[in-house]
């Protein structure tokens, strides 16, 4: 695979600061600015964007991570496309570009987990699709998703939600952390059903007083500004869930 790397330093802040941005040119020719941070762990996180793009939260949390040695990084699948910031732009992400990255994080040797929140779910769960179909008996530990939006149409209050394809498809460790006071929270358990019906094993958690998309609205609530402060440790317990779920299914 060809790997155009460029090294672009970004005035960042101090909680973030010595990352660079990498610029890989995937199999198809996007490039993709992404932006690792290095860590001297076994453990890998990509961390894609949700629909409202990625803010400093992310690379705040990600920051975080280091020290307990969780590599992150930070692929900015908006950009890379000038796609706005909007929950239809998730659905034109290719699939492929999804896998290219998955793979492109399995050659460094890591166990390698995905990560993204809201509509961004879609094209991370159509991307991991796309790379197992190839992957040979090779496997990413799990997937985070967080308030995940993978609704076929907007569900009508006291209805069951329809999902997209690619829920009914999933194969994978999955934790989902979810907002109490998200609409979503009245289809968690749907949701639930359907990717362990698939083949999934789900383990799914709510989130004590706080809306969808806590970690990157301006306007937080008391409740919210805690919750997101906690997000490296919601990160961290999510990815040792996963592992428990892997340790789980070992004889």
């Amino acid at each position: 695979m060809k790997l155009l790397f460029m090294c672009l330093t970004l005035l960042l802040p101090l909680a973030t600061r010595a990352m660079d941005v990498s610029l890989f040119a995937l199999p198809n020719g996007t490039e993709v600015a992404v932006r690792p941070f290095p860590a001297t762990g076994d453990r890998l996180l990509l961390w894609f964007p949700c629909d409202e793009g990625q803010s400093t939260a992310e690379a705040k949390a990600a920051a975080a991570l280091l020290p307990q040695g969780i590599e992150t990084w930070l692929p900015d699948m908006l950009g890379a496309h000038f796609l706005p910031m909007a929950p239809s732009s998730m659905d034109q992400l290719p699939a492929e570009e999804i896998a290219a990255l998955i793979e492109l994080a399995q050659q460094t040797g890591k166990r390698v987990y995905l990560l993204t929140a809201g509509r961004g779910a879609l094209p991370v769960l159509r991307g991991l699709a796309r790379w197992r179909s190839t992957a040979a008996g090779r496997e990413v530990q799990g997937v985070v998703l967080v308030y995940p939006e993978l609704y076929a149409g907007t569900p009508a209050p006291g209805t069951e939600a329809r999902y997209e394809p690619v829920v009914h498809e999933t194969v994978s460790r999955i934790v989902i952390l979810q907002g109490a006071r998200s609409p979503g929270r009245w289809w968690l358990s749907h949701l639930v059903q359907v990717l362990q019906a698939a083949g999934s094993r789900v383990k799914a958690t709510l989130l004590p007083g706080v809306r969808g998309y806590f970690f990157l609205r301006e306007e937080q609530t008391p409740e919210e500004a805690a919750m997101a402060a906690r997000l490296p440790d919601l990160v961290r317990d999510a990815l040792d869930r996963i592992d428990s779920m892997k340790q789980e299914n070992q004889p």
